[in-house]
């Protein structure tokens, strides 16, 4: 984000490669600029200060979130500040003129921290650190993730997509850098986390909502919870409107003081982007544009319409008719697909390096962007190395697998996906 008067470029800094901080830095330290912001000159790129919000990011926790430049009056005082709500879970004021940090608040439950010194030091949590609580919260999803949030003068808040997804994680003791290690997750499609997925699964439980936030108070002021994670951006107006759209395939404006919800429309399927104002002519529209994916949205949806991606005008009096949804094709749980038992141990450990992360979990969850594969035609695993080798979906981004996976390993996968199905299909039943 740029500041014209202060002539300052800010720029929020990733994360590092690996994901576990032990096997990036062996020997510590803080990794100097990541998970930070850090201010530019924009004419020279020379630099001029940072503050680091995730000193050895462990939880692949970014600082790539979008920042807000506000002034406000703090302790009688006037500051330029920025305003930054990055995937760590805590919501940061710093002075932007020179980095100060001014303070940092939890929005969300947090488990790796339990708050920010003086100095503004994230006060560790040990056991999320070293793998005896493998259940970081916020997950690697983020507690703010790319969505935007937005910030209103008139009431002095902000308006923040925060969630949780839940994804347990331990340090892999033998990764090695660009090698697939089975249950190394999603280390088969070049993914460098150093971590693995342990049996147990997270005790977490996956959160959404839309946030108001004070920065001054640093404390909530209300909040919508919604129906599932991952939520879109928020537009706020200067007739203290809040706009947003939703996972579960709704555009909402709510009351900018109070949250009380004014208004909704369907948009067909679920919202990740933020929506837009404009005047023409004198008449102001709001503008939104509807479609899922991301990340999260790969494997995980909470709407059962599918809808192409699809740009939304809407205008008070307007009396276009919405266009016809179309609900997501899922069959039974897949059935009849041959396989040896013994080889779905070998399956599981190579479905997290090679799949989990982009279609999920076989049956548990519906699928998101991308179809879950154990409801998928008993065909496309019957013959599943038609597919994952040089197979026709690799021109829209499918990764092939040619020489990464071996015959005898397909195999082990396609048991991996029946077996599963088999064994919750009593549940699904019910």
């Amino acid at each position: 984000v740029f500041d014209p008067e202060l002539n300052t470029m800010y720029v929020g800094v990733g994360n590092g490669s690996p994901w576990s901080a032990k096997a990036r830095s062996p020997k510590g330290g803080d990794n100097l600029y990541l998970g930070s912001i850090v201010a530019l000159d924009p004419d020279t790129g020379k630099y001029k200060w940072h503050y680091q919000q995730t000193p050895a990011d462990n939880w692949d926790y970014t600082s790539t979130q979008p920042m807000i430049l506000a002034d406000i009056k703090l302790a009688g005082k006037t500051r330029k500040v920025i305003l930054h709500a990055p995937k760590n879970g805590f919501f940061f004021v710093v002075d932007r003129t020179n980095g100060q940090f001014i303070s940092a608040k939890n929005f969300v439950d947090v488990t790796w921290a339990k708050g920010y010194d003086k100095k503004g030091r994230p006060i560790g949590v040990a056991a999320a650190r070293d793998g005896r609580d493998p259940d970081a919260v916020p997950g690697p999803f983020g507690a703010h993730n790319w969505h935007p949030m937005s910030y209103n003068p008139n009431t002095g808040l902000v308006y923040l997509p925060a969630q949780h997804i839940p994804l347990a994680m331990v340090d892999d003791p033998k990764w090695k850098f660009n090698e697939p290690r089975p249950m190394g997750y999603g280390s088969g499609t070049g993914w460098n986390t150093a971590i693995t997925i342990p049996a147990e699964p997270p005790k977490s439980q996956p959160m959404g909502r839309l946030l108001a936030w004070d920065p001054v108070k640093q404390k909530e002021a209300w909040r919508v919870e919604h129906v599932s994670p991952w939520n879109g951006g928020t537009l706020t107006t200067a007739g203290n409107l809040v706009f947003q759209g939703t996972a579960d395939g709704r555009f909402v404006a709510y009351d900018a003081a109070s949250g009380k919800k004014l208004w909704e429309s369907p948009v067909g399927t679920g919202v990740v982007a933020a929506p837009s104002t404009y005047m023409v002519d004198g008449k102001q529209y709001v503008s939104i544009a509807v479609g899922w994916g991301g990340v999260y949205g790969l494997s995980g949806r909470a709407s059962d319409k599918q809808m192409p991606g699809t740009v939304y005008t809407f205008a008070l009096g307007g009396t276009a008719k919405l266009p016809e949804f179309v609900e997501y094709r899922m069959g039974k749980l897949i059935q009849g697909v041959k396989y040896d038992p013994a080889k779905v141990p070998e399956g599981t450990a190579l479905y997290v390096a090679n799949c989990y992360a982009c279609h999920g979990m076989p049956g548990v969850q519906k699928g998101g962007a991308l179809p879950n594969l154990a409801y998928l035609d008993p065909g496309y695993i019957e013959n599943l190395s038609t597919f994952i080798f040089n197979g026709p979906a690799t021109s829209r981004g499918m990764p092939d697998f040619t020489g990464k996976l071996t015959d005898d390993q397909v195999d082990a996968i396609k048991a991996f996906i029946q077996g599963v199905a088999d064994s919750i299909r009593p549940q699904a039943a019910q």
